[in-house]
């Protein structure tokens, strides 16, 4: 009974497991965009260090989904079945996705640098 039971919990970890570590990439959220045209000094930095956060997070989300990618593979082959192409599909749209977030992000605290300046006095 016993057998039975430790068998049972280790197959449904074997097929938890892996949803469970892709659950491990968290993608971080974005930070909200500064109107830089009236924007303190004191709130262009705090939005500058957020942005410089929410990039260096996205490296780090970027770089776990590629490692579980890598791991699901050599799983597979250590396994000897076949690699599910739907998880590598899925990894490759969500770092589309995130890449995307990054040059957003990266293109709006331009501009609100560029009108902070602007309105600055002269």
């Amino acid at each position: 009974m016993l057998k039975r039971m430790g068998l049972a919990v280790a197959l449904m970890g074997a097929f938890i497991a892996p949803a469970l570590a892709q659950t491990d990439c968290v993608a971080p959220v974005a930070p909200a965009a500064v109107n830089g045209a009236s924007a303190t000094k004191p709130q262009m930095l705090s939005a500058v260090a957020d942005v410089k956060a929410f990039i260096a997070a996205s490296d780090t989300y970027q770089v776990c989904l590629g490692n579980y990618l890598t791991a699901q593979k050599a799983a597979a082959v250590t396994n000897k079945t076949p690699f599910d192409a739907n998880i590598e599909k899925d990894i490759a749209a969500k770092v589309t996705a995130n890449q995307a977030m990054k040059e957003k992000v990266g293109g709006e605290i331009n501009a609100s640098l560029v009108a902070f300046k602007a309105a600055q006095p002269k």
